[in-house]
């Protein structure tokens, strides 16, 4: 895992500039399973369905989360999870909050009757729709996740809530298998409340914007074995309802010599796609700003041009970019910043 710079903890994004972060405008749809790894039908029937939600739906807007209730994987997030959903046994499996009625001989079935489900959901209208942004820091050992949720389309009412958890792919005994199978996106911790904090109560107009920040210390997890999962939540008849969310990976790791950057200071990573994202202190901006991304031999391989007015959001920029360290330089009258960055 490489060293990434970290915004300040509790400050929230306002603006989103990398692809992750952007709010997704998709129905999302939550599959989990109730299941142990002292359960032998969990490793036998039940594994052999989760394995096919993943291969089947991999491309789809599917957020899949295997929640231990109980023995070795199970912990407080897991059994207050699985408390709001009930089952009296075990593999249950679970569309959107429904015991879909999976055994043995139904699994074909119960696949296609779930695609039917996503294909359906993919026409109809997005009324919120999630945005996440999730990074690591090597030297802390930290999970730092900013996300934004949208409303779309006006609500005449309900309560809302929203929550962030980690997903990881865990080596672990299973009854039924040897050894120490994978097992993956098993549902580990929730950043904050299990079901989130209400954000709003009532009537949400369309355009509405609702930002969160958390961070979560003391992760081991190899960042390719780590998923982040935020979810709006409806409260009915008190229970938690799944209303949509998203799915993401920790972010492509980018970094300067510290792990961690201090308040005021140039925030700088980079995104998916390559460019190279900037978050601007106000210590550095006195109208207009210059951006540059320099090669440590000073050559510039990218500019962006940033109005006073939008100093406030992410900034992208483009550039041909090499792997190793370079350099980030603001430029605002007579104010001047520069912070390194290690790009891949």
């Amino acid at each position: 895992m490489k060293k990434l710079i970290l915004l300040a903890f509790g400050l929230v994004l306002l603006s989103f500039g990398v692809k992750a972060q952007e709010v997704s405008k998709k129905n999302w749809t939550l599959i989990h399973e109730k299941t142990a790894d002292w359960c032998p039908f969990c490793g036998t029937w039940g594994w052999k369905m989760k394995d096919s939600i993943l291969t089947k739906f991999a491309n789809d807007n599917v957020i899949f989360m295997a929640v231990h209730y109980s023995g070795g994987l199970a912990n407080s997030t897991t059994t207050e999870f699985d408390s709001n959903f009930g089952g009296v046994s075990q593999p249950v499996f679970f569309v959107d909050g429904t015991d879909i009625d999976v055994s043995s001989s139904n699994i074909n079935q119960k696949l296609e009757e779930t695609s039917w489900e996503l294909d359906f959901k993919s026409t109809a209208s997005v009324i919120a729709g999630v945005g996440i942004n999730a990074r690591m820091s090597e030297t802390e050992d930290s999970l730092w996740v900013d996300a934004r949720v949208e409303f779309l389309e006006g609500v005449t009412g309900g309560e809302y809530y929203f929550s962030l958890y980690t997903l990881e792919d865990v080596n672990h005994t299973q009854a039924s298998l040897p050894g120490t199978p994978l097992h993956k996106q098993v549902l580990r911790k929730s950043l904050g409340p299990v079901f989130g904090k209400k954000f709003h109560s009532g009537a949400i107009a369309a355009g509405i914007e609702f930002t969160f920040s958390e961070k979560l210390g003391l992760v081991t997890t190899d960042r390719k074995k780590l998923k982040v999962a935020g979810i709006i939540w409806t409260k009915v008849d008190n229970k938690y309802r799944f209303f949509n969310g998203n799915l993401v990976s920790p972010a492509i790791p980018a970094a300067t010599e510290d792990s961690q950057v201090e308040p005021g200071a140039l925030f700088a990573y980079q995104n998916e796609g390559g460019q190279v994202v900037v978050r601007l202190p106000e210590t550095v901006t006195d109208g207009d700003v210059t951006l540059m991304v320099s090669d440590i031999s000073g050559k510039v391989l990218g500019t962006k041009n940033v109005k006073a007015s939008e100093t406030k959001n992410p900034v992208t920029i483009d550039g041909n970019f090499g792997s190793g360290i370079h350099i980030v330089t603001a430029v605002s009258g007579n104010k001047k910043q520069s912070s390194k960055v290690v790009l891949y």
